[in-house]
């Protein structure tokens, strides 16, 4: 049965008189909101969502309070709601976390369509994203050194489990997991090396999925259709259906189907939106308590995202503008397919004095790619140049050799260059931890944890016949292919962790936490042809790189509650990427000095803010003040055509954040919040063109977003809701060059409308993303070996694009 038809049987079971039980309706809320949910026990999560299965009524924030949801009306309208995150692993309100924590609510996601990284991240102060395709890279306060970042500096989590990968695929996989029916997402901002290990060098993104509910079956569809201004028109489909099976036992699976509009066309192809993608996957729970004090949940994720190509387009190289509208210039297309799966077993036992969680994960990630690299690379395999190299004199390719070549020789070429890859990683997790109960002055938290991971790169390179279009599997050049690279990576991890928490006194209380890891990595790598193997005569060349290390991490934070409504914090806390086995080419022009491994690297986040709830708790108000420093920064530099990773540099992010949230009347709510973050080199990366001062890639200095919303009855029965979304990125730089002036990528503005009428359990609801069709530029890259000088091709946000959508939840 395929996708689109189980989703079809989740809309006819929703409308079932056997099944269906009445509930509020899923109503319009902003993303000021969060669902409140308790993670343990199990018994206690399936309440809080049962509470939840329409989104609660806005309850005031007091920080002396405890954490339900409940709601307080006045004349000055509804309070704004709780927030409960998980955000240190046990169950606490943002405005009691000592750390910097943004929430987004599920349910708005999927009410405003916001089901990815492109739709909701300009919404979070301080978080980026470079999303093209399957590839996407999160940075967190502008940790980032831009497309070849080594190590991802952002961990991304799907409930209990991490979903991070070690070495060069890091940056670019973090799971675009779809939001439909989720509860939250968490995004902790800063260095979060003690809890949650690898990779949150710079921050967290945690997915937290609505857990089943054993009280009363739910159900929920989601239809929707979008055209963008100029392109494709598709749908979008999700449906959830939460089923009791027991008293203390329930399913919930969800199924979605999106279809994404393509907006670029090619004029070398002749092909008209090209970048059309789709997103289909199924998430399944199953929650239950074979005892008063244990509880089980077992989920699986699986996703599987296509696209036909890139949505990117060529521009002028001096000021960024389109050279032909929205279109790209490519021989072959650029395919890409993407799969993700998640599998996770989570325990929860009430031990009396303390709570023991045991969590096992197994993660798969699967990605198939093309890249048309013919304007980087044909010039090199042109019959024109192609003896000229020749098989006995092929030169290294680094940058700094090419373009006198490329001059001489300038397009067409008689053949292009395609790069088909393929990777993968597969990985198993188990951490146990045991939390302390109770409330006494005294609360800690001890754990362990283990990752064993594996991952394998392809990267095979064909010709592609220019007049024809068309990619040639067998080299015209035979016996000399022009041949690829394959490595296989190994990464297993140990790490024991421990958290205390002091009160000293009813208003104060400290912590303090470290963690050790210890890791071991083997890399194995052989390459073959002209382009994978020895340059002079095509042979196959084999690398081994073992590498091991151990780094310790720790935090330490103060908390003051000024009053029982407003508490100011200060922390310090570090966070560190791994190191691993490295990638040395065969020229014999490769310097003798590049190390067979490269270290980890290590933040140090110094961060002073305040959280508070005001007027009666209808406004809540959050500032933070933080300072950052990066060290052994982790580089791609290319010697002799490939890239190598060496440790070199050093940076620093500092910055404010803020986030107001405010119900001045009943059924109004506003959000704003924004980020000012320098975040620049202290230490100069010679070897890609990086100064002292030098500002990373794609940091904007301000960036900021507005959320606001207004509901209210329009006759009996009905009720409606206006919306709107902005959001504002200043200018960024593109990445660090060593062949010319750095790109500036212009400020943006985006504008989201939406509308829409509830009547009982349906809601129906237009919108208009990208209101005013600004052109905003995600990512610049080079189309030449020519640097700056050269062409470009930029990433960009889709268009203006217009949509209509049918709720029904029951």
């Amino acid at each position: 049965m395929s996708l689109l038809t189980s989703t079809a049987v989740l809309a006819l079971l929703a409308g079932s008189p056997a099944f269906a039980k009445a509930v509020p309706p899923a109503r319009h809320a902003s993303s000021t909101k969060a669902v409140v949910q308790k993670d343990l026990p199990a018994a206690e999560a399936a309440s809080q969502v049962a509470q939840n299965a329409a989104p609660a009524q806005p309850a005031p924030v007091d920080a002396a309070a405890p954490a339900k949801t409940t709601s307080q009306k006045d004349e000055g309208g509804t309070a704004v709601e709780k927030v409960v995150v998980t955000a240190r692993k046990r169950s606490e309100r943002t405005l009691d976390v000592p750390n910097s924590v943004s929430t987004l609510n599920g349910n708005d996601l999927s009410n405003k369509q916001q089901f990815g990284f492109e739709d909701y991240v300009g919404m979070v102060p301080g978080l980026t994203t470079k999303t093209n395709g399957g590839f996407n890279q999160l940075t967190v306060r502008g940790l980032t050194t831009g497309t070849y970042t080594v190590n991802s500096s952002v961990a991304t989590y799907v409930d209990e489990t991490p979903y991070n990968v070690t070495g060069g695929l890091s940056a670019a996989i973090a799971p675009n997991v779809d939001a439909f029916d989720m509860q939250r997402i968490e995004i902790l901002r800063g260095p979060q090396g003690t809890l949650y290990g690898a990779n949150a060098l710079g921050g967290i993104l945690k997915f937290v999925t609505n857990a089943p509910d054993p009280t009363e079956f739910t159900s929920r569809v989601d239809a929707g259709l979008s055209m963008v201004d100029g392109g494709d028109a598709d749908y979008n489909i999700h449906g959830m259906v939460n089923m009791p099976i027991a008293d203390d036992a329930a399913v919930r699976f969800v199924l979605y189907d999106n279809r994404y509009p393509g907006f670029v066309d090619d004029t070398l192809q002749g092909k008209s939106n090209t970048n059309s993608s789709r997103n289909q996957g199924a998430r399944g729970s199953l929650l239950f308590q074979p005892r008063q004090d244990i509880s089980v949940r077992l989920s699986a994720e699986y996703q599987d995202r296509k696209w036909d190509d890139f949505s990117t387009i060529d521009v002028n190289p001096g000021s960024l503008a389109p050279i032909n509208g929205r279109t790209q210039t490519n021989l072959v297309g650029n395919p890409g397919d993407v799969k993700n799966e998640i599998y996770n077993a989570t325990v929860n036992w009430d031990l009396g004095f303390a709570d023991l969680v045991s969590s096992s994960s197994y993660s798969k990630w699967d990605l198939s790619a093309g890249a048309d690299v013919s304007n980087t690379f044909g010039v090199l395999l042109s019959t024109s140049v192609f003896p000229l190299f020749g098989i006995d004199v092929f030169p290294p390719f680094g940058v700094g050799i090419v373009p006198p070549y490329f001059q001489v020789f300038p397009p067409p070429y008689n053949y292009g260059l395609t790069i088909q890859q393929n990777y993968g990683m597969d990985a198993f997790t188990q951490e146990l931890r045991l939390s302390s109960s109770g409330d006494g002055p005294l609360q800690w938290q001890v754990g362990g944890y283990f990752n064993d991971q594996s991952a394998i790169v392809a990267q095979d390179t064909f010709l592609v016949d220019i007049a024809a279009k068309k990619i040639l599997t067998t080299s015209p050049f035979a016996p000399y292919d022009t041949g690829g690279f394959h490595n296989n990576q190994t990464y297993r991890e140990y790490a024991g962790f421990a958290n205390i928490d002091y009160k000293v006194s009813p208003t104060v209380d400290v912590g303090l936490g470290g963690r050790y890891s210890d890791n071991k990595q083997t890399f194995h790598e052989d390459g073959s042809g002209i382009l994978g193997g020895d340059a002079t005569t095509g042979a196959n060349r084999i690398f081994d790189a073992p590498s091991s290390e151990g780094v310790f991490t720790w935090s330490g934070d103060a908390r003051w509650h000024v009053t029982p409504k407003v508490m100011l914090y200060t922390r310090v806390a570090t966070g560190f990427v791994p190191g691993g086995g490295n990638n040395l080419p065969s020229s014999p022009l490769t310097p003798p000095d590049i190390p067979r491994s490269y270290n980890s690297s290590t933040t140090t986040n110094y961060e002073v803010g305040m959280k508070g709830s005001f007027f009666e708790g209808h406004a809540v108000a959050e500032l933070t003040v933080f300072q950052i420093d990066w060290k052994d920064i982790q580089i791609n530099t290319s010697f002799g055509g490939v890239l190598t990773t060496l440790n070199g540099g050093g940076a620093r992010s500092s910055g404010v954040e803020w986030n107001f949230i405010a119900t001045p009347l009943d059924g109004l709510s506003l959000n704003f919040n924004g980020a000012y973050t320098d975040a620049h080199l202290t230490e100069a990366l010679p070897a890609e063109g990086g100064q002292i001062g030098d500002r990373l890639p794609g940091a904007a200095l301000w960036s900021s977003s507005l959320d606001a919303s207004y509901e209210r009855p329009i006759s009996d029965g009905y009720s409606g809701f206006v919306g709107v979304d902005w959001r504002f990125s200043g200018s960024r730089e593109a990445d660090f060059t060593a062949t010319g002036p750095r790109q500036k990528m212009p400020a943006y503005d985006i504008v989201d409308l939406r509308a829409g009428i509830i009547h009982d359990n349906l809601m129906l609801s237009v919108f208009v993303k990208n209101a005013a069709d600004e052109l905003a530029i995600t990512s610049v890259v080079n189309k030449t070996l020519a640097g700056e000088f050269g062409p470009q091709t930029a990433s960009i946000l889709p268009p203006r694009t217009f949509g209509l959508v049918l709720s029904a939840t029951y």
